[in-house]
């Protein structure tokens, strides 16, 4: 199933030609909507070409569109495409057979460089015909979800005074320079002897099926702009945070926009426009959330010890559980009971709507020991480490940070875990944990561009040491399930007999073309549902490698073995790698385990520069307990936790920095 985006976004402000009146706000916008994509949609930095003034020629605009889009291999079929152009539209009158429909007038996109003089005469915009044309041919190779974002206007009404207006107005006329020759020279290649439908003109098609269009206006409306921004780009923006965006579709999204001083009515075109905006690709499921169902005056929330959780830890109840799409608090809940998979919560505050069951999310653990952080300055990086120091808790006053554990500022790198130093875009960790100390590189760099990016970083380290340290402290399952780790034959992909760990611990010599296995044998009496995760102390990510099927039976019953790695789907062999030239790295393997299947998506943490992993949205059971009433007696129910340290050396020597 596809569910990656990518976008071109186009924003220009500074025109080439001295005839064209520069615009204020286009290149803001674009900024607007990549950070959008960004920080809402979780979309990667290298899925987003933008081009803004001098680097939005005609040219650039098409080699960016082939580049980025047509031949992009990232790109597979279904993927959501997003086009955005903020700048001037225009309009001509149309050559002599210009198309089927016979236009009497062609619509245009204006480039940086629209109606300058090149060597084969003016350079005409990107016309109505062209753009069709080369969506068409994106739709062949990558499928029709692509949306097309437009905000400018083409051929706005004149005034009662004869003129039409050109302040504050994405358009400009481009008069009678411009010849049949040049259009005919501009016309995209592939847009010859493709028949355009009837139904509509210029932009304003309503039979196109290989995208849909979102227009800032209907045709002789004003697409306006002021210093902060399109108008229309600013309705669009401001929706994210009042409309559910993972449910309304194009059309609907488009006539409940609401657009600010002028006669302004967005518009949106084409056969999908009853699609879920974006057909529903970016909005995908948040692991950091999990159900919750009212019981009595109680929330049964299916989070217990196994995920860390502890009396007083605090949930925020959330109506779903879907990135990019407006979620604001409905409650807030703190546990007072808690159970080896699920805990028993009340509320502590909630609005004024009732509320029967919704998602949850951890706003404190209430970890016991604080994690603690040691800041170092550096006089080149004094105003970063200002504000950071700014965002953190004061000195020797443990607060939750977003991330939900107590974080602890102190004075002496001796007294903390991590000591955090700002460089040029990146935060330096010097770890003093002694776990990760004596097994893993002490310094580690993650890249960062801001103060925000730093407090996610930490606020991954904190998260990262929660999950490493935690564990069910009477130990049932000790010696009772075994875990190894085996060398898998490259031809049979059989392992091998020798278990390659020794004391939990194992160090290999880096080998691109080695691949692994993970034994576990059940010696209990009971049956378990085993949970692998691979936590990457390199860059605080931890990421599943064994996950077992809800619906099936228990995955490691009393007495049996199992082999993670065999290379069927959910069972992949596992590879361990390093980057760049760096001597060696390690990480931890974490087995969770337990008698009642629990989901153990809030376990997961993605690199905190990085973007979450989408996985499939987690049932709401309604059958947690019998006709909404609480268990008073719960189920026998247990857990445990096994760990091995796996060190990856370049050249079997492992550095000693």
């Amino acid at each position: 199933m596809a569910s990656s985006v990518f976008a071109l976004i186009i924003g220009i402000d500074q025109y080439k030609s001295s005839q064209i009146w520069n615009l204020s706000s286009c290149v803001d916008d674009a900024f607007k909507m990549r950070h959008w994509l960004m920080n809402d949609l979780h979309v990667p930095r290298d899925h987003i070409c933008i081009l803004l003034d001098s680097k939005a020629t005609k040219g650039a605009i098409e080699d960016a569109f082939m580049s980025h889009l047509v031949n992009n291999p990232s790109i597979q079929r279904g993927d959501s495409i997003i086009i955005y152009f903020a700048g001037h539209g225009s309009s001509v009158i149309a050559p002599d057979g210009w198309q089927n429909s016979n236009p009497l007038h062609v619509e245009m996109l204006c480039p940086y460089d629209h109606g300058t003089r090149s060597r084969g005469g003016r350079v005409a915009g990107l016309t109505d015909r062209s753009v069709h044309a080369m969506i068409s041919e994106l739709s062949d190779v990558k499928g029709d979800n692509v949306t097309l974002i437009l905000d400018c206007c083409f051929s706005p009404a004149r005034s009662r005074f004869g003129a039409s207006p050109r302040t504050n107005t994405r358009w400009t006329p481009s008069g009678n320079k411009l010849t049949s020759d040049d259009l005919y020279a501009g016309l995209w290649r592939g847009a010859l002897g493709r028949k355009v439908s009837s139904e509509g003109h210029g932009f304003y098609q309503k039979a196109i099926n290989s995208h849909v269009t979102l227009l800032a206006c209907g045709q002789g409306e004003r697409a306006v702009e002021d210093k902060e921004g399109g108008r229309f780009t600013m309705a669009f923006l401001e929706a994210k945070g009042t409309r559910l965006f993972h449910q309304i579709s194009y059309d609907q999204l488009a006539r409940s926009l609401v657009i600010h001083g002028g006669d302004q009515h967005p518009v949106c075109l084409g056969e999908n426009k009853n699609r879920v905006l974006f057909g529903g690709t970016p909005f995908t499921p948040d692991t950091r959330y999990v159900p919750a169902v009212c019981v009595d005056r109680d929330f049964r929330i299916a989070a217990g010890a196994i995920h860390g959780v502890v009396e007083g830890t605090e949930f925020g109840l959330h109506e779903h559980n879907i990135h990019g799409s407006p979620n604001p608090l409905l409650a807030t809940l703190q546990v007072t009971a808690v159970y080896p998979t699920w805990s028993l919560s009340k509320i502590k505050s909630q609005s004024q709507i009732p509320i029967k069951e919704g998602w949850a999310r951890v706003t404190r653990w209430n970890n016991g020991i604080p994690f603690k952080v040691h800041l170092k300055w550096r006089y080149l990086s004094l105003v970063r480490w200002w504000k950071l120091r700014q965002k953190l808790p004061p000195r020797s006053q443990p607060e939750s940070t977003p991330g939900g554990c107590r974080i602890m500022r102190v004075a002496k790198a001796k007294q903390a875990h991590i000591s955090v130093q700002n460089r040029s875009n990146c935060l330096s960790i010097q770890r003093h944990d002694t776990l990760i100390r004596d097994n893993c590189p002490q310094v580690v760099k993650l890249e960062t561009r801001h103060s925000l990016d730093d407090v996610k970083a930490i606020d991954a380290a904190a998260n990262f040491h929660l999950h490493l340290h935690r564990r069910n402290s009477e130990v049932p399952l000790h010696k009772r399930v075994t875990m190894g780790l085996h060398r898998l034959d490259p031809e049979s992909w059989s392992p091998g007999e020798e278990n390659l760990l020794e004391d939990d611990k194992v160090t290999l010599t880096y080998d691109d073309s080695s691949i692994y296995a993970i034994s576990l044998k059940n010696g209990s009496d009971v049956d378990l549902w085993p949970y692998l995760f691979w936590m990457d102390a390199t860059g605080y990510a931890i990421r599943p490698i064994y996950l077992p099927d809800p619906t099936a039976t228990p995955s490691l019953p009393r007495g049996s073995e199992m082999t993670i790695g065999t290379g069927n789907v959910g069972s992949e062999a596992l590879v361990f790698t390093l980057n760049g030239s760096e001597p060696y790295s390690a990480g931890f393997l974490k087995l969770f385990l337990s008698t009642a299947y629990a989901p153990m998506s809030l376990v997961e943490q993605g690199s905190p520069v990085s973007v979450p992993q989408p996985t499939e949205p987690l049932p709401l059971d309604m059958s947690m307990t019998p006709a909404g009433k609480s268990e008073v007696s719960p189920p026998k129910h247990l857990w445990d936790t096994m760990m091995a340290c796996v060190t990856v050396v370049r050249g079997g020597v492992k550095s000693s920095t």
